[in-house]
This record gives C-alpha cells, sequence and structure tokens, in this order.
C-alpha cells in the first residue's frame, strides 16, 4: 500500500475547504484518500486523475467527483494554461446532511439537468473566491452556495451502496474512524502511539501495524500532516511568529515546525509567507482561531 489518508479540516468560518489549483500551484497529487467527498471543476486545460485505478481525462468545463474512501491522485501539464476549483465536504457535514450516508456513494450523470445546474454553481463559487479579498463578508455567500451544491449532490446524484466490506475489515475500519477523529480533536496534545494505545486498549505494536495499513502511513507522520494544516491556516490568515505557530499547533518548537513544513511543501514558512506577501494574499491581524 503506497497511498496515504488526508484529514480534511476547515478553515474557520467555512463549511468545507475550497481551493483554485493556481494558488496552490497544484501541479502533482500523490494518491491518498479521504472520509469526505471531493469534486473539482475544471476551468481551463485539462488533468488526468486516476480513481481507485481508473484513469479519467478531465477537459474544460468538467467536474469529476471523488466519493469517500476512494484512492486518487491527479497529474497536471503546467505547460498549458490551467486552472481548477475544488470543494471538498467534510464527512461531518455529509453525515449532518443525511446521517446514513455511509450507505451511499455520488455518481455524476453528465446528461442530467442537475449536473448543468451544479456546474453554474461551481462557477458561481469560483466569481466568489476569486474576489474574496475585496468582500470582508463573502464566507456567509459561499456557504450559502454550499448547502446547494450539496442540496443537488443529496437530491440528484446519491445511489444506494451494494457492496460493504466483510466484518473483519469492517471491525478495522470502524477502529480506524475512531482513531482518526480522537487525533484530529487533540492534536495540540502531545499524542504518541503509547497514549494512542492506553486510549483504545490495544497494543503500541498492533496500533502502528493496523494505522500502517489502514491509513497508508505512520501515525507521526499522519499526526505532522494535521498540525501543518492548522498551521498553514495561521502562516497565511495572521501574522503571528513561527514560534508562536508551532506552540499553537501542538509542534515541540519551531525548527520542528520549519523541518516538517519544508518537507510537505518544499520550502520554509517564512519563504513562503514572503512570497504570498508579494502576490498580495491579505493577512488579517493576530486572532484566536482555537
Amino acid at each position: 500500500m503506497n497511498y496515504s489518508h488526508e484529514s480534511i479540516m476547515v478553515p474557520e468560518g467555512l463549511l468545507a475547504w475550497i481551493y483554485l489549483h493556481s494558488e496552490n500551484q497544484v501541479t502533482l497529487v500523490e494518491e491518498h484518500w479521504h472520509r469526505s467527498l471531493e469534486l473539482t471543476l475544471m476551468l481551463e486545460g485539462e488533468s488526468l486523475y486516476n480513481i481507485n485505478g481508473n484513469e479519467i481525462l478531465v477537459r474544460e468545463n468538467e467536474l469529476v467527483l471523488i466519493n469517500s474512501g476512494e484512492i486518487h491522485s491527479c497529474q497536471i501539464d503546467r505547460s498549458k494554461p490551467y486552472e481548477a476549483l475544488t470543494i471538498i465536504f467534510p464527512f461531518d457535514l455529509l453525515k449532518q446532511s443525511n446521517p446514513s450516508v455511509e450507505k451511499f456513494f455520488f455518481t455524476l450523470d453528465n446528461d442530467s439537468p442537475s449536473y448543468t445546474q451544479l456546474v453554474s454553481l461551481f462557477r458561481e463559487t469560483y466569481h466568489l473566491f476569486k474576489k474574496r479579498a475585496s468582500n470582508p463578508h463573502y464566507q456567509l455567500k459561499l456557504n450559502s452556495v454550499f448547502y446547494d451544491i450539496l442540496y443537488l449532490l443529496m437530491t440528484s446524484f446519491i445511489t444506494e451502496k451494494k457492496l460493504f466490506l466483510s466484518v473483519k475489515s469492517q471491525k478495522y475500519w470502524n477502529r480506524c474512524q475512531m482513531i482518526i477523529e480522537h487525533v484530529d480533536e487533540h492534536y495540540k496534545e502531545q499524542l504518541t502511539l503509547t497514549s494512542l494505545s492506553r486510549e483504545f486498549g490495544i497494543s503500541k505494536e498492533h496500533l502502528a501495524r493496523t494505522f500502517k495499513e489502514y491509513m497508508g502511513t505512520t501515525f507521526k507522520k499522519h499526526l505532522t500532516r494535521i498540525r501543518l494544516f492548522y498551521a498553514y491556516q495561521l502562516l497565511i490568515y495572521t501574522d503571528y511568529s513561527l514560534l508562536e505557530i508551532a506552540m499553537k499547533e501542538g509542534f515541540t518548537d519551531s525548527r520542528s515546525f520549519i523541518n516538517s513544513f519544508k518537507e510537505i511543501y518544499g520550502i520554509t514558512p517564512q519563504k513562503y509567507r514572503k512570497t504570498l506577501a508579494n502576490h498580495h494574499i491579505i493577512r488579517h491581524r493576530k486572532y484566536d482561531l482555537t
């Protein structure tokens, strides 16, 4: 297994995680999976996706949908004009909208009138998000459109699952979900395999093996990625120092934060912040995101 689990954590004030590929300089997304529902509208150019082993070439004005638990990756040719908008609905929001959502999956029908509506909603979202710096209340409108998209998905593109995991696999899967939720809630604390094994009443060795098998990564790497997600938000939206960010998001010190950030993003957080400033990405004054 050479893919990893990704925790989707939504920024403060939004119902879903949204990003423009041009702003994030996306070129290659390696194989991973998450519990959330991911949709991307190709605005310009094309991208090659691999979803559960099936290659899909997504062209301009087309949507691609990735269900909860599906292993996926994508490649983008940056030598040509390219832009795409991705919206990721967290599992908790899906669960609130449909308490039995685990029994269903979503499929897009390009010939359906609802598909045209969905594309239109994504284009509306794009224009709202693109101009967010000049609209202090953009989050309110974005959340409204997110609900419209979710309503359309739940009423026009939902299908009941026919196949389920084996009893044994389901048991381990459920355990992993519980561990994920625990780590998501306590990532700022000094979590270790030892503390987790005590929490869930299983040996440290068994926990490490189970985590690696079902999550596709080690516990330490998973925890670091969660901390980096929140640290990233503070880096781009506040003027906290690197040490303040590190301490707020569970890193032992600023050096640990800097090294982890550079390993994932290929650049130090200070240089990344400077790059955003040069591109006129607005940061707010210090505020508490906890």
